[in-house]
């Protein structure tokens, strides 16, 4: 019965932290990914598709000449796998045994979101003006408005984004000054969620507008983009222990979308603790230059 009990106990921690992993790295869906189950190894290169803005210029076909054929090979970008990151815990039997289930699935989801925070902001310290270029508004949040994010739109728009797509990402002050505009508490007369009622944004510009608390500041003041999907190149995959280890568990744990992590489980006799670590290996690279509009406080 006490294995049952360990092996539920498990389960729900397991539950827990994915569930916390997966919503916190879910803004990374604006991006260029490539995502899946598949196991390999730190230094595995990954094909990421993104769409390429450089477009060839249209031809005109010459009387029995060839047609031209424009190469698409640019439109995949190379990344490497990098050193995986990890959080962990252990916890001793009289600990399990006094865990209830409500406390177990918390304590994984606080740790699977931690791990989820580490992931994205080192994803995010890609974005600088030296990746990226001068930043399309500087000012604090009291002074954000609607018609600041149809500046932002009117440099995505030079820059040849597509109309489809494209998302805001905020800090939290930013996102809440465009609350409190008077239009857009208006918006639920358009057919639109009640601003007010709800908290939530409709788009904004063209923007599906998300907030988010742990932009970083890479300094240089981020606090937030406007992101085309091929600005950045993400892909993450389940790293795979050697053959004839003695985990208990060694396993990958995969959510929505493909997001996977990979969790390791193991036994002290000697001192009757449980330890337990979940990691992702992951890696990044730089899509199109113009596929981000940076905003800065100062």
């Amino acid at each position: 019965m006490a294995n049952s009990i360990a092996g539920i106990n498990d389960d729900i921690i397991s539950a827990g932290v994915l569930r916390g992993f997966t919503a916190g790295v879910a803004p990374l869906g604006a991006f260029a990914t490539n995502f899946s189950s598949d196991a390999a190894k730190k230094g595995d290169k990954v094909s990421v598709l993104r769409d390429n803005t450089a477009i060839d210029a249209v031809q005109t076909k010459a009387t029995h000449a060839d047609y031209t054929i424009q190469d698409c090979d640019s439109d995949a970008v190379e990344v490497s796998l990098g050193q995986p990151k990890y959080v962990s815990w252990s916890l001793d039997d009289t600990e399990v045994a006094n865990s209830s289930v409500l406390s177990l699935d918390t304590y994984g989801f606080r740790k699977g979101n931690a791990l989820a925070v580490g992931v994205v902001q080192d994803i995010w310290s890609e974005i600088t003006a030296a990746n990226f270029g001068a930043a399309a508004f500087t000012g604090a949040a009291s002074t954000f408005d609607e018609d600041d994010v149809i500046d932002i739109k009117d440099a995505c728009d030079d820059a040849n984004w597509g109309d489809e797509g494209r998302t805001l990402i905020v800090s939290n002050a930013y996102y809440n000054a465009l609350l409190k505009s008077a239009d857009l508490k208006d918006a639920s007369a358009y057919g639109s969620p009640s601003v007010v009622q709800d908290g939530q944004l409709p788009m904004v510009g063209g923007f599906r507008v998300m907030r988010s608390n742990i932009i970083p500041g890479n300094s240089e003041n981020l606090v937030g983009f406007a992101v085309d999907s091929s600005a950045l190149a993400v892909a993450m995959r389940y790293l795979s222990p050697q053959e004839g280890n003695t985990y208990n568990r060694a396993e990958r744990l995969t959510g929505e979308g493909d997001i996977t992590i990979g969790l390791r489980d193991w036994y002290d006799n000697d001192s009757g603790v449980r330890k337990r670590l979940v990691e992702c290996v992951y890696g990044y690279e730089t899509g199109i230059a113009t596929g981000i509009k940076r905003m800065v406080s100062a």
